[in-house]
């Protein structure tokens, strides 16, 4: 009898393991008994019932959940590859557990994903990339209002990435590169203008032959780089003309 009991209560302190459970501080778990909810239980050492119960364990930490690049159309018609990242923590283990179909991660990704296709339909290709940050502030609004309803908290959404295709990449290079060029040379003909103003402020000290000659200096100044055509002043063509006259 005694040998009986003792031999009963080894088997019930091997087998605790398996009923009586420790959960960290920031660890909780949903209790179904017999197939229904039955509570949220934790941290701590919790104790689950052999047979009639089993829990599902939940970590209130906050973690991330990236959403891969899907094509995201624009208003004007751009195809984009957009990726995304979500910061979130499950607030209330009851309505993760019971109010979300499927994985209330997934179903956080899957509005996320469905509201950037909302937003950026809306927008020029480049309405996207000026509006980034208040577009991550509309998403985490957003999200957040409807997460609450399943028991999670979202903290954050970022864009990743918003990858235009390749022949935009270009033709933005090219944009880029025709803008800095065109600067360049507004800067060059503002430097000429200023060499030809202070020729022309010294003229009246200048004969003729060496007014031309500095003109010509300025004009061959201006000729440098990838033009090979020179336009002529029209005082210099006067000039010129009235030189070969006296010839």
């Amino acid at each position: 009898m005694v040998l009986g009991l003792i031999a009963a209560l080894l088997i019930l302190t091997y087998k605790a393991k398996d009923y009586i459970v420790e959960f960290r501080e920031y660890e909780r778990c949903v209790v179904y008994r017999f197939g229904r909810f039955n509570r949220v239980a934790g941290p701590g050492w919790v104790l689950v019932l052999p047979v009639i119960e089993k829990y599902i364990k939940y970590d209130l930490r906050t973690h991330t959940s990236d959403i891969p690049p899907q094509a995201v159309i624009t208003k004007d018609g751009i195809t984009l590859n957009i990726d995304a990242v979500v910061y979130l923590r499950v607030i209330d283990p009851k309505k993760a557990e019971l109010y979300v179909e499927e994985d209330y991660r997934y179903a956080v990704e899957e509005f996320v994903k469905g509201k950037i296709r909302n937003i950026v339909g809306k927008l020029e290709l480049s309405g996207v990339y000026g509006k980034i940050a208040e577009l991550n502030d509309s998403l985490r609004d957003e999200a957040r209002k409807v997460a609450q309803n399943w028991g999670v908290e979202v903290e954050d959404v970022e864009l990743k990435g918003v990858e235009p295709p390749a022949n935009v990449v270009a033709a933005l290079e090219a944009q880029e590169i025709a803008e800095r060029e065109k600067m360049a040379a507004v800067e060059r003909a503002k430097a000429v203008e200023i060499q030809i103003n202070a020729i022309q402020s010294a003229a009246g000290k200048l004969n003729e032959q060496a007014l031309a000659y500095l003109y010509m200096q300025t004009l061959q100044k201006m000729a440098t780089g990838t033009a090979n055509k020179i336009i002529f002043p029209l005082e210099f063509t006067k000039l010129a003309e009235r030189l070969v006259g006296k010839k």
